[in-house]
This record gives C-alpha cells, structure tokens and sequence, in this order.
C-alpha cells in the first residue's frame, strides 16, 4: 500500500501583496508549517512541488502539471496543501480534471483545517465546491484589480510596471499609484522625434528628415543604448514615434489579451489595437509631456503616409537555411535577400549595425553540405559498435577515480560519526565539534562536486556509442537525400533534421577583396 505523500505549494494574489509589504517569502512559511504538519502526523513527505511561477490555467503551472500526473499513478496516499483553493483556480474544466484526479486514484487531500478524503461523498462534495468558491473568488480579485487600472487611468496615473524609454517608474507622493519622470535618456527620444519629424541640416544648408532605418544606422553609430541594452531595430524606433506616453498621455487596451482555442489548447496573443476600437482609452497623464502635440501628431501623419511595408506571405520556404544561420557577430537568424534578374539569392545579417558581410546562398549551401561530409568521414575511421582505446582508457581511470571517491565519503561520513561521539564524551568542546563539522562538510560537499563531474564525464562515454549509432545513418541519409530534394522546404526540413544550427562568420568580403568566410555547424546530439 502508498504511504508516501507530496507537498504542493503555490503563491496567491495575496501572498504577492503580502511579500512586497516584506511579510517574508511565502513559499518557505507555508513549507515550514506543511512539513510540522506531516511531523505531527507521521506522514513520510517524498516530493514538494513548488509553483514559482503565476497561471491561470493548469497548462501554465508545470509544477500542477506533474503533480496531476503523479496522483493519477498512485505515487501518493495524499497531498498536503495549505488551502484546497490553492490546487485550482482555472475554469471548470479545469477543476474537473483536479477533482477527477484525485477521486479515482483515492489520494487524499490534507490540509492544516482538515482532510478531505475522495472516498466519503460529503467531503468529495466540499471538495468540489471549494474550487468553485476559488474560482469566484479569482474573478472577484481580477474585477477589483482591472477597476482599480482603470480608475488609475482615469486619474492621469501611469497604471503598468514599466516605464517607456526616457522616462522613471516613479511613486506619487502621499496617495497611491505611480507617474513617469525624465531621465538620462529623454534627451534621446525627443531627438528621434525631431530627426523624423523636423530633420537634419545638410552640409548644404538644406534640411532633410531621416526616416526610420537611417535613425536606427545613427543611433547605432553614436553606440546610444536602447531599451533592450542590444542594437537598435526599426520595430522599437516605431513603437516610440507610435507611444502617446511622449506626448503626456497614459494609453489602456492597446495590446489587450485575447484567448483563443487551437487543438485543446488556450492561446493567448496581444494584437495592437484600432483606433477605433473600444476598449483602447486615453487619458491626460499626470507626467509631464517630453514632445509637443503637434510633434507626436505630424508623427503620425509621416507613419501614416509611409508605412512599415512586410515581405509577403508565403506558404512555402523559399530558403533552404531558413532558420539554420546564425550570425557570430551578433547571434541574431540570417535571412535571405531575393535578387532579380540573373542576380543570385543573398543571405545577410538583417541588422544595419552589424558588421557581418552577406554571403551567396547557393554558396553557403554547398559549404554546409561538404562540412556534413566532412564531419561524417571523421565517424567512419572510427568503429561504431566498440570503444576506442582511448575510450577504453578513458572509461577505466573515471571508474577509477569514483571508486576512490566513494570511499573517500565513506571515510568522511566515518569521521563525522566519531566527532559526534567524542562531542558527547566533553572530549570535543561545541566550539571545536562546530569547527570540525564544518570541514567535515566543506570536503563533503567538494568530493560530492567531484563525483558529479565524473558522473557526468561517464554519462557522455556511454552515450557516444549511441551517438555514432545515430548520427551516422542520419547524416547518411540527408546527404543520400539533398539532391534529389525538389523544393528548398524539402532541404530545409533534411537539413534541421540534423543539424542545430550553423555559425557565420564573414567581415571582410567583397569583388575586390579576400574574404574570411567560415561555417561551423552543430548537429543535433542527444547529449
């Protein structure tokens, strides 16, 4: 019969509220009280699941995911949890799958207030109606918090937790809420404003407006950060020119979230909104402006008139590395640049600030083929079924030294036995037993590094047989394959098959110059 039982342990709305007034971490308390409460009642406690991140739904709660999936083998005899409420705050449907999990494997549910056992109809009832009283409760909250964003909205107050470049998250003084103050970089978003909109003296005199590109190449060059600490992007320069905030205005429901089921499954995305649309409000802020109206609105005229223009839609791939490339400069995906006429296909960096050199794509191509080539002529000199010498080698002094290891702790554990002895006959004063268990550990902990190390090195000699026994007919086969592949799909799909990803390197190139061009790639490893 189970005797095991688990722990889980979730954070609530309140118990945010309550951490950020320093109440202490909420976890570790309701950890303290679950573990003297399966104390008292003798109850061995094999697994604690601690959720460390906030969800609605199951599906976002890894931690109930698995603890769902342990219940329903009948790993336990019960589950300790503070409040059942904790177990589930999701829909309906959601709570059935809890309940149902629960009541036919027969796993208890104890809690400090009282166990509740699936098998007596009254408490399977009191179960089932106290996640639906969390779940009223949930909507309760949310309704609260979401009046509370608007009617801060309504008074000017900035409602989210981060502030738009150029400005401070800052807290009103004597009332609640929050406003925005300048900081060290409004000086930059009133220059991309002005650039855009107002423009640059020529060295003729003339003056011309940059639009969105050339401002990112100058900020870029000027090595002015941007919101992400990375390069600037074309897509953050538009979402400033676009941001009301600039021009002293606090804007809700821009990016609202909307749910969407796809195969089972609730699919949350953010669409930027209309404006037309109905839930998007704006409201005079409480921060002070760092454009004018008049500048924030010739803005948007100008984006307006000269809008961001995407590649089309295709449904088929037309490049065979999609996705593969990654440039070493920068770590960003390559993509490829069509070419009319009798111009071949260009695969580049799409970042202006990065100094990594395009490359022709069917060139890349056959580079990437003859380095699969030549990684699988490096696995043919070498038996697949047997362990090199080296191997072998390798293998024994690792046994080796674990063995020596493992005595070492048991030598170690010995000694610790004999301090406590010793402690207990007043040979040892506290002082000296203190002193003596702390070496005692700090070699413990740096054998058990040690033992870790070489376990792992053993894991990856094991492993390589297998290796050898996979990668070799699956390079054999893309190779075998790629020509006779008919769409660039088809290739990329052969490639990704086997290969992680491939670094570019390439900063000098051209007709008239020598290039650095050089590929690495990194097959997929089950290890």
């Amino acid at each position: 019969m189970v005797q095991e039982y688990g722990i889980y342990l979730r954070k609530s709305r309140v118990d945010l509220e309550a951490e950020a007034y320093g109440q202490g971490d909420t976890l570790q308390r309701h950890r303290a009280r679950l573990l003297e409460l399966a104390d008292l009642q003798n109850l061995t406690v094999s697994e604690i699941y601690e959720e460390v991140v906030s969800g609605e739904t199951i599906t976002s709660r890894p931690q109930m995911q698995k603890l769902l999936h342990d219940v329903e083998a009948n790993r336990f005899a019960g589950v300790l949890v503070m409040e059942i409420e904790r177990l589930a705050r999701g829909d309906t449907i959601d709570q059935g799958i809890v309940a149902r999990a629960f009541q036919f494997s027969g796993t208890k549910i104890i809690t400090p207030a009282k166990t509740y056992d699936p098998a007596n109809e009254f408490d399977q009832e009191y179960f089932e109606f106290g996640l639906y009283m969390s779940r009223r409760e949930y909507k309760t909250i949310n309704r609260r918090q979401q009046a509370g964003r608007m009617a801060s909205v309504n008074e000017g107050k900035w409602p989210f937790n981060k502030a738009p470049y150029g400005y401070l998250r800052v807290k009103l003084v004597k009332q609640k809420g929050w406003t925005l103050e300048p900081d060290e970089h409004s000086a930059v978003v009133q220059d991309i404003f002005r650039w855009y909109t107002v423009g640059v003296p020529n060295d003729d005199g003339t003056v011309r407006c940059l639009g969105v590109t050339r401002i990112v190449r100058r900020l870029n060059n000027l090595h002015i950060p941007s919101p992400s600490g990375r390069d600037w992007t074309n897509s953050t320069i538009q979402s400033m020119l676009r941001n009301p905030a600039y021009a002293g205005w606090v804007r809700w429901g821009n990016r609202a979230q909307v749910k969407q089921i796809q195969e089972g499954v609730i699919i949350r995305t953010r669409p930027r909104a209309k404006p037309t649309d109905e839930a998007l409000k704006l409201s005079k802020g409480l921060h002070p402006a760092l454009i004018t109206q008049e500048c924030f609105d010739l803005a948007q005229k100008l984006l307006h008139f000269n809008p961001d223009r995407p590649g089309p839609k295709q449904s088929v791939t037309m490049n065979p590395l999609a996705g593969l490339i990654r440039c070493d400069q920068c770590g960003r995906t390559m993509v490829r640049r069509p070419c009319g006429n009798s111009n071949k296909d260009t695969l580049l960096c799409p970042y202006t600030s990065c100094h990594t050199v395009g490359s022709d794509l069917a060139l890349l191509e056959h580079l990437i083929v003859q380095s699969m080539k030549l990684f699988l002529s490096h696995f043919d000199q070498m038996p697949l079924e047997q362990d090199t010498i080296s191997e072998i080698a390798e293998r024994t002094s690792l046994s080796s030294a674990r063995i020596e290891l493992f005595k070492e702790l048991e030598q170690i554990s010995i000694q610790e036995t004999k301090a406590f002895d010793l402690v207990e006959q007043s040979v040892y004063t506290p002082e000296i037993f203190a002193q003596r268990i702390s070496e005692l550990t700090q070699r413990r902990e740096k054998v058990s590094g040690q033992l870790t190390n070489i376990q792992a090195a053993l894991d990856l000699l094991n492993t390589r047989k297998q290796v050898k026994k996979e990668i070799v007919p699956a390079f054999r086969g893309v190779l075998d394959h790629y020509e006779l592949a008919k769409t660039p799909t088809e290739k990329n799909d052969l490639l990704r098959s086997v290969l992680d990803h491939v670094d570019y390197h390439k900063t000098v190139g051209g007709r008239y110059r020598k290039s650095d061009l050089k590929i690495r790639i990194f097959p997929k490893l089950p290890y």
